[in-house]
């Protein structure tokens, strides 16, 4: 399917989400499988790495209808929030329960945000609906530049390219009963963990790397194949 076309088609698909304002967001959020409890226990998991105090800048990119970001805000209630999204129906459900910035644009395109504005930016369960390695690294870098020296870039449930094969398994017999949305046969963006290894040491990131099976997901299938990631902007010198 060619990029534009595979764009437009993941957008119409969350807009229909979006429209459905019966869904509790974390399902208009794309986790049909699990429960509000598994879910909230999966944020909890996923973001101890990042050792948040409480009193951050958060910027969540893809942030749909805000269903990561209220599970930070459970625990750590006292944390300024922003996200963006292309999803203009997402959108509003994030606006209308959440408290904070929200922006109407695409995560490889952050120009309108300034340099170094987060303490942390963040996408969860975005970056395998890219188009591809040349979109991630788009992504990846705007993340960098908007985030402060000292900060956190957070990149979670990454599919794993060595495990594609696995994934393709499990996602045939555990999505068997999902209502799809959409009659199109869209496909996931598998990346190497070494894509992110070279993303670092090219722009002096220290780098984390997690494999979700490490996290006490119960039995969520998805973690046999996804890992995150945890960079860190580090300190400018001072001259």
């Amino acid at each position: 399917m060619e990029y534009k076309d595979r764009n437009m088609a993941w957008k119409e698909i969350w807009n229909k989400k979006g429209m459905d304002i019966e869904l509790p967001p974390y399902l208009a959020d794309g986790y049909d499988l699990l429960t509000i409890e598994k879910y909230e226990k999966m944020v909890s998991e996923v973001i101890r790495p990042l050792n948040l105090k409480g009193t951050e800048h958060i910027l969540e990119c893809g942030c749909g209808a805000g269903a990561f970001l209220l599970g930070v805000l459970k625990t750590h209630p006292k944390i300024k929030v922003a996200g963006i999204d292309y999803s203009p129906t997402l959108l509003k459900r994030a606006r209308d329960q959440i408290n904070g910035d929200f922006f109407e644009a695409d995560v490889t395109d952050l120009k309108f945000l300034d340099v170094e504005s987060y303490d942390i930016s963040l996408s969860f369960g975005v970056i395998f609906y890219l188009s591809s390695e040349a979109s991630a690294l788009k992504h990846l870098l705007e993340m960098v530049r908007v985030t402060k020296y000292g900060g956190q870039i957070f990149i979670g449930e990454v599919p794993d390219a060595s495990k594609k094969h696995e994934a393709e398994n499990i996602r045939r017999v555990s999505h068997q009963g999902v209502k799809k949305i959409s009659d199109q046969n869209l496909d996931h963006l598998y990346l190497e963990k070494g894509f992110f290894i070279q993303f670092a040491n090219e722009n002096s990131l220290d780098i984390k790397i997690i494999d979700h099976t490490k996290f006490e997901l119960g039995d969520y299938q998805a973690a046999k194949y996804r890992y995150s990631v945890y960079l860190t902007k580090k300190a400018a010198k001072l001259i």
